[in-house]
């Protein structure tokens, strides 16, 4: 085996770059609504411990952290990572930049509308989300269409592309439902969108996308190819079990497609292990810290997951499932790869033929990046005890840990915007 993605990689696919300001312009909307995210749900009253969904502050915070924060990097780290990974550039710059101004604002109204209960709205930017969204997956398609390189990556995109669709078509079924009431169990069909958003599309292209950046962000050789198919085939084996249990309302089914994700969990990890054991780089970093933790942290949503199903545990605990899974796993995670992403995609945009380009640890500011990460972990930590004991007064204090490390970040990322536009006048 051989290193299958490194910075040098990135800086040699010039032709497959998009302009800098579609997936830095994705970056920034992320990072402002995971801002957002935790400052609505700091100044909310609405009650979060036992929350089982319905409109409101605590659903808009939720939802500015799935379609403002995870959707949303996702996009922008999508539309430049997958080039690389593919040799194929994406086919229509406009239509990339166009998705963005589409999902963005449809993010700010739906968001706004749910906290504030302004149906219009929230109709409004939902059909602006999922036009958006789709316009991504159709364009991320086309990307994958013939490409031959890194067979196991396209695979994991591909389902979290389907993923994606069904996500839409849920979203938007729930969301008519709402005023005519006609799903015979409103609950359970919520629960599935949840699951196929979370696991199924974000949580697919974080496996994904891991088997090339993880041996890229620790100097270390390509995972093993055969541990990755067994870890596709379950998760999505899991996924078809978990969705039509969830439409069925078959517990069992469930049940089901949580252990197979929980098996494609342990194997996943025990694979990026073995990467990271036989690494060239000595120091991590915290970026590593937030990825291992991530890991935690997903083993413990699944089986949650798979306990709540059976009713072993009392059903409000289906709000920590959330914790664990959303704030918990997928933030975690993001964050983990985005602090070491945005940096590298800088230095190949600054790259010109015949110049050396600048070192990335010349261009991220560490600083903030500890600051983001403890106070991150302490959030999560502090809103999985609140809705333990059920404290909303614990809840506040997690959404403050959280807009601190959120603000942290933002300033990691203007000082990386700042030392890249010196880099490019050549200062």
């Amino acid at each position: 085996m051989s290193l299958a993605f490194s910075p040098s990689m990135a800086a040699g696919s010039l032709d497959r770059l998009l302009p800098a300001a579609i997936p830095f312009r994705f970056f920034a909307s992320a990072i402002t609504f995971n801002i957002a995210a935790w400052l609505v749900l700091a100044l909310s009253r609405d009650p979060v411990a036992g929350h089982l969904g319905g409109k409101g502050a605590v659903v808009a915070a939720l939802h500015l952290m799935t379609l403002g924060v995870l959707a949303m990097a996702a996009m922008g780290a999508g539309y430049q990572l997958l080039p690389m990974a593919t040799a194929r550039p994406v086919r229509s710059v406009r239509g990339s930049a166009t998705s963005f101004w589409l999902a963005s604002p449809g993010v700010a109204l739906f968001t706004g509308g749910l906290a504030v209960g302004v149906d219009a709205a929230t109709h409004a930017g939902a059909a602006l989300v999922a036009a958006g969204l789709t316009l991504f997956a159709m364009l991320t398609a086309d990307n994958l269409r013939g490409a031959a390189a890194m067979p196991l990556v396209r695979r994991h995109v591909q389902v979290a592309l389907v993923s994606l669709i069904a996500t839409i078509v849920l979203g938007l079924i729930l969301l008519v439902d709402w005023e005519r009431g006609f799903l015979p169990d409103h609950l359970a069909a919520a629960g599935a969108h949840a699951a196929v958003a979370a696991y199924g599309f974000m949580g697919m292209l974080v496996l994904g996308f891991s088997t090339i950046l993880v041996p890229m962000l620790a100097l270390a050789q390509a995972p093993d190819r055969r541990l990755g198919q067994w870890v596709l085939a379950l998760a999505a084996a899991g996924l078809v079990l978990t969705l039509l249990g969830g439409l069925a309302g078959v517990p069992l089914a469930m049940a089901g497609g949580a252990v197979l994700g929980l098996a494609a969990a342990l194997l996943h990890i025990t694979a990026m292990t073995r990467v990271i054991k036989r690494r060239m780089k000595k120091q991590l970093g915290p970026s590593f810290l937030l990825i291992r933790a991530g890991w935690c942290l997903l083993v413990a949503s699944l089986m949650l997951a798979a306990a709540l199903s059976l009713d072993l545990v009392p059903s409000p605990w289906a709000t920590l499932l959330g914790v664990l899974l959303v704030p918990g796993w997928l933030l975690t995670s993001l964050f983990g790869f985005l602090q070491r992403i945005m940096p590298i995609l800088a230095q190949a945009h600054l790259t010109v033929p015949g110049a050396r380009p600048p070192l990335v640890s010349a261009l991220t500011p560490e600083m903030p990046l500890k600051i983001h990460g403890m106070a991150h972990l302490a959030a999560v930590a502090v809103l999985t005890v609140a809705v333990v004991v059920g404290s909303e007064w614990l809840v506040r204090v997690a959404a403050v840990l959280g807009l601190v490390a959120a603000l942290s970040f933002a300033v990691f990322a203007a000082i990386l915007y700042r030392r890249a536009l010196v880099c490019r006048r050549g200062g």
